[in-house]
């Protein structure tokens, strides 16, 4: 009994070590962020190719062409303009591999009728109900939504044409770029307010935003408040990264002197632009871990969310 104790942990030590070591994908779409984990263990060879597509930009700027309700959305072979993702050769069929085709799982989508199984290239479809009975016999399933239920929502509510699977205003899929494995992208829905949860009387105020006038690289942008020797202490700092990034580095500054109300006097305050770093990272859509050095000491401060924006949620992802 004892030996099979020791062995079914072993068994699910490798499987928790194998799923950390599952590539992730942001797929942003203009109707919300989807953030995708691949099985690079049951489906290799698909994984591989919808990488390739990935790392190679392929999937920026396409279209998500097709829309069944409470079926599938699809996307992958067309870009904004109209033309045609370049492709890559077909590769066989990986199905029957012990994923199945249930909602918020993604799968290739296939040419012919019947289904060619060996016909998969940048066409790939998330489903958005229950399909193991129709689509399992043929389509190879290589990853599920980790979160982004509210944007897979939206698109499978978009209207479409009568009679037609073409959404009346066609999604657009911005970028799709990789993350690390475990671990999660920066996002819009982390603008909010965060606290420690074992110290009420420190907080962050976290904004993700855009330069002003600009769709450029995002930035992110950090307040911290706390309290050091009896004082109330304030640090600001801004940050660019790239979509994908699952951590962003911040440089602090802080201020001193001077008073609110009338009485302010600007030429008292005074600024160290080297107050310290902030390493911003979260480990799930409400939860996060900030790492910091300074010139009042290094630490890790365990974060939890206190608000979120009005059009973002973490609930159901």
């Amino acid at each position: 009994m004892m030996i099979r104790s020791l062995l079914a942990l072993g068994l699910l030590a490798l499987a928790s070590l194998a799923q950390a070591q599952n590539p992730r994908v942001l797929l942003d779409t203009d109707r919300g962020p989807m953030l995708l984990e691949l099985d690079s263990t049951r489906a290799p060879n698909t994984v591989a190719n919808f990488l390739a597509y990935v790392d190679n930009g392929g999937y920026n700027s396409t279209l998500m062409q097709r829309a069944v309700r409470n079926f599938v959305v699809q996307g992958g072979r067309f870009k904004d303009t109209g033309a045609e993702v370049p492709q890559r050769p077909a590769i066989g069929s990986e199905r029957n591999n012990g994923l199945s085709n249930t909602l918020g799982t993604i799968a290739m989508a296939l040419s012919g009728n019947p289904p060619n199984v060996s016909s998969a290239t940048s066409d790939f479809f998330i489903n958005t109900g229950n399909n193991a009975a129709a689509l399992d016999p043929n389509f190879t399933v290589f990853g599920r939504l980790v979160f982004g239920f509210r944007a897979l929502d939206a698109l499978n509510n978009n209207p479409v044409f009568t009679n037609s699977d073409q959404p009346i205003r066609i999604p657009l899929l911005k970028r799709a770029v990789r993350v690390a494995p475990g671990e999660f992208p920066i996002l819009p829905v982390y603008t909010a307010t965060w606290y420690d949860p074992n110290n009420s009387g420190k907080g962050f105020l976290i904004e993700v935003a855009h330069a002003a006038g600009t769709d450029a690289n995002p930035l992110l942008v950090v307040s911290w408040y706390d309290f050091f020797e009896g004082r109330q202490i304030w640090m600001i700092g801004i940050a660019p990264f790239a979509w994908g990034a699952h951590q962003v580095e911040v440089p602090l500054q802080i201020s001193t002197g001077a008073q609110f109300g009338p009485a302010f006097n600007p030429s008292q305050v005074t600024s160290n632009p080297n107050w310290g770093r902030l390493t911003v990272r979260f480990t799930s859509c409400d939860t996060g871990s900030f790492s910091y050095t300074s010139i009042y000491g290094n630490g890790t401060i365990p974060v939890k969310a206190l608000t979120s924006p009005t059009t973002e949620s973490c609930t159901g992802g």
